[in-house]
């Protein structure tokens, strides 16, 4: 029996997000260390029916910049420490640890609103400041 032109399948409308598969950084890095950024470079992506992630390092207190991962994220959840697992948003961040010791922190930050929404660029800017100085009240 042949299908209806106008039932279609859910999969077949599922489409890909692009993200930015790259490291980069935030701030005044320290030119005598620097890299270039990988995230200028759209070649740089992956794809995702999930979420785009950017995975911020706030680095030490009295650091001037933070450095940071875009790529993929192929999940709905997120295990954000060893006993607290939490369900993904778009444009929400998470304090992110390990069980190392000492704790070693990162953030995550979601998007899925549009494609290559984790640029280097955006909301990044302004969340990795104010994350710095989350990180800073937080360590004291």
């Amino acid at each position: 029996m042949a299908e209806r032109p106008e039932v279609k399948n859910l999969l077949d409308e599922t489409t890909a997000l692009k993200c930015y598969q790259c490291n980069g950084w935030h701030g005044d890095y320290p030119l005598r260390y620097s890299t270039a950024a990988t995230c200028d470079n759209r070649n740089n992506q992956c794809e995702t029916t999930q979420y785009c992630v950017k995975i911020i390092d706030p680095m030490s207190p009295g650091v001037n910049y933070v450095t940071y991962k875009s790529d993929c994220f192929y999940q709905t959840q997120i295990q954000v420490n060893p006993t607290n697992l939490s369900y993904i948003q778009g444009k929400t961040c998470f304090p992110y640890q390990d069980g190392s010791a000492p704790v070693k922190r990162w953030y995550y930050c979601f998007c899925n609103d549009r494609d290559y929404c984790n640029n280097a660029n955006g909301f990044g800017i302004f969340i990795a400041m104010i994350i710095s100085q989350l990180y800073i009240f937080f360590a004291e």
